[in-house]
């Protein structure tokens, strides 16, 4: 921040509204001015603020660039099996767009995960991507409804907004987690080849 010299700036400003003429001096009016230049000069800068330090849990994160991955290429289906058609044929398409890099629906896929949740393995922040999984059939305003997979059932959550409770989490672009209740469930899914 520039420093100011405030008495010899009033002292100029007042100097140059009065009127003057070559005449009356033989400085010129800006020389006032300039002279300003060489005073030592008033200190009123304002020191910012420090930085708060960030922790792992508030940190917020970015879409990192997505790395094509073959390891989650649908293959002869999943283990355990997943019983529900909709949600099987849902799950295959969004991992062979994940797997390739083609463009997601929402801003929100592919972000890094960080918050820890129970059933979810521990692993070092930016070791998960969330990703949106959307259900034929289920506009929003839908209700809970069954899920059979591996013999269990689970209940998805309801649709209350257009992205719905159902996500998959990539665990090191290769780990496939199913979450059909918004991260109170999760169910590792391996893939068949």
């Amino acid at each position: 921040m520039k420093k100011i010299n405030f008495p010899i700036l009033l002292s100029a400003l007042w100097l140059a509204a009065l009127p003057l003429t070559a005449a009356e001096t033989k400085t010129p009016a800006y020389d006032y001015l300039t002279a300003l230049a060489d005073q030592p000069l008033l200190d009123v800068s304002v020191p910012a603020p420090a930085p708060e330090p960030a922790s792992e849990v508030s940190r917020a994160y970015e879409n990192p660039p997505c790395v094509p991955s073959q390891a989650l290429l649908p293959g002869k289906g999943f283990t355990p099996k997943v019983s529900d058609e909709r949600r099987l044929r849902a799950i295959e398409d969004l991992l062979a767009k994940i797997a390739v890099c083609k463009p997601m629906p929402y801003d929100n896929d592919g972000n890094v995960h960080s918050k820890p949740h129970p059933g979810l393995p521990a692993k070092p922040a930016g070791y998960y991507l969330e990703y949106t999984l959307i259900v034929p059939n289920r506009p929003t305003g839908s209700g809970p409804e069954p899920v059979v997979i591996g013999g269990n059932t689970y209940m998805a959550g309801p649709v209350q907004t257009f992205r719905g409770a159902e996500r998959i989490m990539i665990g090191n672009h290769s780990e496939v987690y199913y979450t059909p209740d918004h991260y109170k469930t999760f169910i590792r899914l391996s893939i068949a080849r």
